[in-house]
């Protein structure tokens, strides 16, 4: 009995994945299109998308932009933030000026920098020289990459709790300098902003 319910689920997957494939990739895309805003409807969601990704040579860079950024959104969502940070960045590299989604990397990344400051903070409890230069460098290293981040996303839309951030991130590693001269850098950033990712 099992092995004939698990030999049909097979037969319905592959049956699945191959219409998937063979199906029209405009239609493909209207059906993801018609389930992306829906998160009750994300598992359907996700195996259109991923069956786009699978044929992104016949999709446009917006169409594709638009994929991964709600494909990224879906795994966030679902607690599975390392899967989303490369589609993240995909976006990033097709649409530059999408401020959204430097604001969504940076919070993965926040958290990414608060268990390397925590290893800062044990390592001087432990009074170790060695392991807390060490580990004060790796978070340096990502409180930059996050900063950078939260700065495109700061020009391109000013919200006081990422300014906060901001600056909490440039005090832990005493670079007053940065952070007073943040505004012009803000300036030049946000030049570029696009608040809305287009499908065509």
């Amino acid at each position: 009995m099992k092995k004939t319910l698990l030999l049909n689920l097979l037969i319905i997957y592959g049956v699945s994945s191959s219409f998937a494939q063979n199906q029209n990739v405009k239609d493909l895309y209207f059906d993801y299109t018609q389930t992306r805003m829906d998160d009750s409807k994300n598992p359907a969601t996700t195996e259109t998308a991923l069956s786009l990704l699978n044929r992104s040579s016949e999709l446009n860079e917006k169409q594709i932009a638009n994929i991964s950024f709600h494909l990224g959104r879906i795994y966030e969502a679902a607690g599975s933030p390392e899967k989303a940070i490369p589609l993240y960045e995909n976006v990033i590299r097709l649409v530059p000026g999408y401020y959204v989604t430097y604001r969504a990397l940076g919070y993965i990344n926040l958290k990414k920098c608060n268990v390397l400051g925590q290893k800062v903070a044990e390592s001087a409890k432990l009074k170790d020289a060695v392991l807390n230069n060490e580990s004060y460098k790796a978070y340096k290293i990502q409180v930059l990459k996050t900063i950078a981040l939260f700065e495109k996303s700061e020009a391109c839309e000013a919200d006081e709790r990422t300014h906060d951030i901001l600056a909490t991130l440039y005090k832990s590693i005493k670079d007053t300098t940065s952070l007073a001269s943040l505004p012009a850098r803000l300036n030049v950033l946000g030049k570029d902003c696009i608040s809305l990712l287009e499908d065509e």
